[in-house]
């Protein structure tokens, strides 16, 4: 087996390498108990997802900021490298916010603060323009000029072209009324990183799961570093396809089955991105054989059968899960492009059934941060809680034939003293084994699966925000006053004359402000 730099990222031994769905509750939240290797216990990650994804829209000033990755379309903050001073009475700031260190496809919208001011198709918003000098044409390509608006003001010369840096040149003149707090929190919808599609041979804007997983894991600079020949070209097309897939929604139209949108803080552990990324598909990666397979989350029917034929030790089954591997709800947060890209919840996936059997409600909390549509988001929380009720769990050794299967495959097995005929289960786990006579053999561990684990309909929607968002008051209006009348009054001031007055008396707002 030839050795993979993902094997680097453990103490590995063995035959296979599983890294799962999930932001880092994967293992968990898909059932897959006591058949999981030592490996796979050591690739789960647990990564500070909550902190990770509040993070994404501040702009910073940080002289050793990490560096970020795009993919797919995302609403991010930046890092101010360069601030300088022009004019008069330093009236004009001239700034440099870098994004991505990487070439992106382009800037989409820009935004300070909660303002609007620029889209790619509209140009400036309001009067905006009149108060800022913007230059979106630094994609962070490697032979990039440096930009102008910048070169106006001291300290930035010709040679500050940060090559291979996607950034927005900004020169802001002072106005009271337009930037009452001084310097805005700027941040910039992107359209991300261009990405290599093995199907069409072309490299352009993706925000497919399965291109951006393989794109990060032969990323040389910022990723796994992998060579392309240890990735199974067919598993990424496969996985590609099923991205694709058009899936229908309530009220007509569809959507990408799956779609990859987010960033990558490079100053995180690989794997835990890896993770992250292949979360936005259900997915995983499998590693069998010197190559590495991609896979989404999808029903597979079985291509393999193992009968007493094959069987040549005893077979282990354990019928119910550990509490800790049940769950009867899936919750979780994800960066909602349909509220302006911010931090909220997705609807949760519940069932009442599960929670009567289990007494109690278990919740699975399970945060999506390259999610940005909450249908997408329901779609990967019901697999996950539904992958969560498999219970059933063989582990047996077979004969050589059971090279055949790889981490994730799906398998029938007939076994009559059990009463299985062609009951379909997961591989999870498999290693070579040699019995105590000296017979070669393959230690499979597998878990009990189903078709309708991965089945969605429109019916299955739920309303995002179902509840109504609560209008709440703003703090900078007040409503008006109602039945507002006077009183002509005449009292004696202190020196004898009679001074004229009226009193008046209103109807205060219903209104606790």
């Amino acid at each position: 087996m030839a050795v993979s730099a993902i094997v680097g990222l453990v103490t590995a031994a063995g035959a296979s390498v599983v890294m799962g769905f999930s932001a880092g509750v994967f293992f968990g939240a898909f059932a897959l108990g006591a058949g999981i290797s030592a490996i796979s216990n050591a690739l789960v990650p647990k990564p500070d997802l909550g902190s990770q994804m509040l993070g994404t829209t501040v702009t910073t000033r940080d002289p050793a900021s990490p560096r970020k990755i795009i993919y797919g379309k995302a609403r991010v903050g930046g890092n101010v490298v360069f601030m300088a001073h022009s004019g008069s009475d330093n009236k004009y700031l001239h700034l440099a916010v870098v994004f991505a260190s990487h070439h992106i496809t382009s800037y989409e919208e820009v935004w300070f603060n909660d303002n609007k001011i620029w889209t790619s198709s509209g140009g400036f918003q309001s009067d905006w323009g009149t108060y800022v000098t913007m230059d979106t044409t630094k994609l962070g390509t490697a032979g990039q000029a440096a930009s102008s608006v910048l070169t106006a003001a001291s300290g930035w010369t010709s040679d500050h072209k940060l090559s291979g840096i996607a950034y927005l040149a900004f020169k802001l003149e002072w106005n009271q009324d337009k930037f009452p707090q001084g310097v805005p929190n700027i941040t910039a919808v992107i359209r991300g990183k261009r990405v290599f599609d093995p199907r069409t041979n072309v490299t352009g804007f993706s925000d497919n799961p399965a291109l951006c997983v393989r794109d990060y894991l032969l990323d040389q600079t910022y990723g796994l570093g992998e060579l392309n020949t240890n990735i199974d070209s067919q598993s990424v097309e496969d996985a590609a396809d099923l991205c694709d897939e058009q899936v229908s929604i309530d009220g007509g139209g569809t959507q990408d089955r799956y779609q990859c949108n987010g960033v990558i803080d490079t100053s995180n552990q690989i794997k835990g991105n890896i993770e992250n990324l292949l979360a936005s598909m259900g997915g995983r990666i499998s590693y069998s054989n010197g190559k590495y397979f991609i896979q989404g989350a999808e029903y597979v029917a079985p291509t393999f059968s193992f009968d007493e034929s094959n069987t040549i030790s005893a077979i282990t089954i354990q019928t119910k899960q550990s509490r800790r591997s049940l769950y009867n709800g899936v919750k979780g947060t994800f960066i909602s492009e349909e509220k302006n890209y911010k931090l909220m919840d997705y609807p949760a996936q519940l069932s009442s059934v599960f929670e009567a059997e289990d007494g109690d409600p278990v919740f699975l909390d399970m945060p999506l941060p390259f999610v940005t549509n909450n249908l997408q988001a329901q779609r990967i929380a019901k697999i996950a809680l539904l992958k969560s009720r498999q219970q059933v769990v063989l582990s047996m050794t077979v004969n050589l034939s059971g090279l055949k299967v790889k981490v994730g495959d799906t398998v029938n097995i007939t076994n009559d003293r059990l009463g299985y005929s062609n009951k379909v289960f997961e591989v999870i786990d498999y290693e070579l084994s040699i019995s105590a006579t000296g017979e070669s053999g393959v230690k499979l561990t597998l878990i009990e699966t189903a078709a309708a684990v991965y089945d969605w309909t429109t019916s299955d929607e739920e309303d995002f925000l179902a509840g109504g968002e609560l209008d709440l008051y703003d703090g900078r209006t007040v409503d008006n006053v109602t039945s507002l009348a006077f009183t002509e009054i005449g009292f004696q001031g202190p020196d004898g004359q009679v001074l004229s007055a009226v009193e008046l008396t209103w109807t205060a707002p219903d209104d606790a402000f």
